[in-house]
């Protein structure tokens, strides 16, 4: 009889939560990217969030953003809120990179490099500020050696590495006079070695299958007549590898970093920045990649980069500079300071990527909206969520607690009329009863479900 009692009572305010829910929600236009003001003056370079393969829930949470006047943005939540940790207003930081779930790089301008031992909640100078020549671009830190090696590159043949997570540096002059604006590595544990791809400036790459000891100079791009500014590069295998450059220039190699392949350009903006995820971490068959650049431009691909889509919000005309994904389903762009409110620097941050998972079911168009009850329920871990929409238009479909707080956004862009289905996996969530809301211009309605583990 008391859980009886317990039971109704659960149910009486689910059912006025769902009431004030529908009643208080004021709809607001869905899009695959959402704007967040940072608080602070400054533009921002780049945008890092630890990953981790094995255990991709880690890569959820925590991200730092660095950028001008040595200005530090850690978040907590996946990119919901960020907060000033560091500033320097005297120097530029220009790249970060995690190198463990604690272990956080940020360098820049005058060969300045920062460390962070707690996840970027405090920051300490290892190396401090010489001379604007050895201003730093890219960060690359070893998945052989973990954070101990870490090599910096930059302007006017920068090169810096550690290979006691920063207690001392070496400055190598021996790679090339040119400029290198980013460097990424991968580590090959079948074969024990380490492989690396520098890009540069005006068409020059360099590759190294010995973890940079060596480093050869790919002159392909050159030799093809591509003289661009190859702006970012990242490892998406041991083997394949994608580069964005400016005036839209897009190549990937198979042979990591040895022979490229020009790609066909999807944009004349100039690229800045790139990043991917695997999307089936096990089989690697697939992966989700992002692109971000000049004004406003974001690009994605969830088919190994052959088909774009282009995401770039309406109305915006800033640059991008820095894009990281932090899963297959949430990613955040950083870019340069604008008029929006306080005029502080600009941040983007997707729900979904950009990409809506909701799959279509049948090719009929329903004559009326309606959100049906989750199946099966009560579920562990997963439920299908099916809704029908009688026309086409913006659509959020989100998941609650029993206090009413958005635990999940599930869908957050526009969609066709038609009858869709959402398959909502409750694994990182703990046992208990949820509300599932979808909001259209036309349609609100809210059901719920139970999660039993």
């Amino acid at each position: 009889m008391k859980s009886l009692i317990k039971y109704l009572i659960t149910m009486k305010k689910l059912v006025l939560l769902a009431c004030l829910l529908f009643i208080g929600v004021t709809f607001i236009k869905a899009q695959t990217w959402n704007a967040y003001y940072t608080g602070v003056p400054y533009s921002l370079f780049a945008v890092d969030f630890y990953k981790n393969d094995l255990n991709p829930s880690l890569n959820e949470l925590v991200g730092v953003a660095v950028g001008q006047g040595g200005t530090v943005l850690r978040t907590s939540d996946a990119g919901d809120h960020w907060t000033l940790v560091y500033q320097n207003i005297n120097i530029w930081l220009n790249d970060v990179k995690f190198a463990t779930e604690q272990v956080v790089y940020a360098a820049g301008m005058g060969g300045v490099i920062i460390k962070s031992i707690d996840a970027g909640l405090t920051w300490s100078v290892i190396r401090p500020y010489d001379t604007p020549y050895n201003t730093i671009r890219g960060i690359a830190v070893s998945q052989a050696y973990d954070y101990n090696y870490v090599t910096f590159v930059g302007y006017a043949g920068t090169y810096f590495e550690t290979h006691d997570a920063g207690l001392t540096f070496t400055k190598r002059t021996d790679v090339t006079p040119w400029t290198m604006h980013s460097i990424d590595y991968v580590y090959v544990a079948s074969t024990n070695e380490t492989r690396g791809i520098i890009a540069g400036t005006d068409g020059y790459l360099w590759y190294s299958t010995n973890h940079g000891v060596n480093w050869t100079t790919n002159y392909g791009p050159r030799n093809a007549g591509i003289y661009d500014y190859l702006n970012d590069v990242v490892f998406a295998s041991k083997d394949i590898a994608y580069l964005i450059g400016n005036n839209g220039r897009y190549m990937w190699s198979t042979n990591y970093g040895i022979d490229w392949l020009v790609k066909p350009s999807f944009t004349s903006q100039h690229l800045r920045s790139i990043d991917v995820i695997k999307t089936d971490p096990p089989t690697n068959i697939k992966r989700t990649i992002t692109v971000c650049g000049d004004n406003g431009v974001i690009f994605t691909s969830t088919d190994w980069g052959n088909v774009w889509s282009n995401q770039t919000p309406i109305g915006e005309t800033r640059h991008f500079y820095g894009v990281c994904l932090n899963n297959i389903h949430r990613g955040t762009v950083v870019g340069e300071v604008g008029t929006g409110a306080g005029n502080t620097g600009m941040m983007y941050n997707s729900v979904m990527n950009g990409m809506v998972s909701v799959n279509p079911i049948g090719t009929n168009v329903p004559d009326k909206f309606s959100l049906n009850q989750n199946y099966p329920n009560p579920f562990n871990p997963s439920t299908k969520i099916s809704f029908a929409l009688a026309k086409a238009g913006p659509v959020r479909l989100s998941i609650f607690d029993i206090t009413g707080k958005e635990v999940s956004v599930l869908v957050n862009s526009t969609l066709s009329a038609g009858n869709f289905e959402f398959t909502f996996d409750g694994s990182k969530l703990s046992s208990g009863v949820y509300l599932y809301r979808i909001i259209t211009n036309d349609f609100i309605a809210t059901k719920v479900m139970s999660l039993l583990k």
